[in-house]
């Protein structure tokens, strides 16, 4: 199991450690009855020991908080710099251990030169190892908190690298489905309830995808279904989409991303009577790419912008999946492989990044 401990339970587990090595030969000492040899002396007394004990671990835990408190909001600065503070470490070493032996001498006033010696040595081991673990701490924070703002900063990064990609792909859809809708108008004919209840799903569909960066292969299937009918109405027999995917695959996928690749082939491609265009969308033989592949009939007069959407929709599949598309051009055919998103416990649908 994976155990993440707070700052101020790190401090207070160096705390104990550095408490028990200081006065691991005294308690050692005190185990060791048979020493007689010192009767009296208050370092072999189990008292001296336990107290000397629990002092330096809530000395090493007050000196390490407070320096990761003062030094994490730079407090020092407006008053003593780096160096007085460390000077009022000192300080603080001075007063809060003699303090203590004072107690000490109080409590054991046999030998009162030798608590007061020992108990300033111990501590002096005790404060030079706090106040290391105090400032590596600090350190240690803060470059968690460069890390997690820096991990934000790149997230809405992403998202506003999205946001305008999503931006250029929708001027462009909306632009040939009016178009389609005009066409249709001019020509009349008891078709158009049909298609403008298409319309209407696939402008739903792109409004209700706008903030979102994967949905379900299942809806994006639904919705290149309803396109593909808005251009079956506006070019007839001379466009044929075959569509072999799966309708129910558990896949993720960016939105509109099939509808971008099959108006890209319409926007490049001759389609007429006398050379109609026909669409296959499928998947490769292991399953691990969705393949968008027509033949190459380029039109005479190259189409302003020939490209940018497949740089768009290789943008969006980098940023949320690491992977690029492939793009395979022949003499004769022209196809774009989109890799296959597996759908997992851990990547739920309509995700938003």
């Amino acid at each position: 199991m994976n155990v993440r401990l707070s700052w101020r339970q790190i401090a207070g587990v160096a705390s104990l450690i550095i408490g028990v090595l200081v006065n691991l030969p005294l308690l050692r000492l005190t185990a060791r009855a048979r020493l007689a040899f010192l009767p009296g002396a208050p370092d072999v007394g189990p008292g001296l020991a336990v107290s000397r004990l629990i002092f330096h671990v809530l000395f090493a835990f007050f000196i390490i908080e407070l320096n990761r408190y003062v030094l994490g909001r730079k407090l020092y600065r407006t008053r003593f710099g780096l160096v007085g503070w460390y000077g009022v470490n000192f300080v603080l070493y001075v007063v809060l251990t003699g303090t203590f032996a004072a107690l000490l001498v109080f409590w054991y006033p046999d030998r009162p030169i030798l608590v007061v010696i020992t108990s300033y040595f111990r501590s002096f081991f005790v404060w030079v190892t706090a106040l290391p673990i105090g400032y590596f701490l600090t350190v240690l924070q803060e470059n968690r908190a460069i890390q997690a703002e820096n991990e934000q900063l790149k997230q809405q990064s992403l998202q506003a690298q999205l946001d305008t990609l999503r931006a250029q792909l929708n001027p462009h859809f909306l632009f040939n489905s009016l178009n389609a809708l005009s066409s249709l108008i001019r020509e009349g004919g008891p078709r158009s309830q049909q298609y403008l209840a298409k319309l209407s799903q696939v402008l739903r569909y792109s409004l209700q995808t706008q903030q979102q960066t994967l949905v379900a292969f299942a809806d994006e299937m639904q919705f290149t279904s309803a396109y593909s009918y808005l251009l079956s109405i506006r070019f007839g027999t001379n466009l044929c989409i075959e569509n072999a995917l799966p309708t129910q695959a558990p896949w993720l996928i960016p939105p509109m991303s099939l509808q971008l690749l099959i108006e890209n082939a319409v926007k490049h491609n001759v389609v007429s009577n006398a050379r109609p265009l026909t669409i296959h969308l499928s998947t490769d033989a292991v399953h691990e790419w969705i393949v968008v592949r027509n033949a190459r009939q380029p039109k005479s007069e190259p189409t302003d912008g020939i490209g940018s959407g497949l740089s768009n929709l290789d943008s969006r599949y980098r940023l949320l999946t690491g992977r690029s598309i492939q793009v395979l051009r022949t003499d004769n055919e022209f196809s774009v492989q989109l890799p296959i998103i597996p759908l997992t416990s851990e990547q739920p649908v309509n995700q938003l990044l």
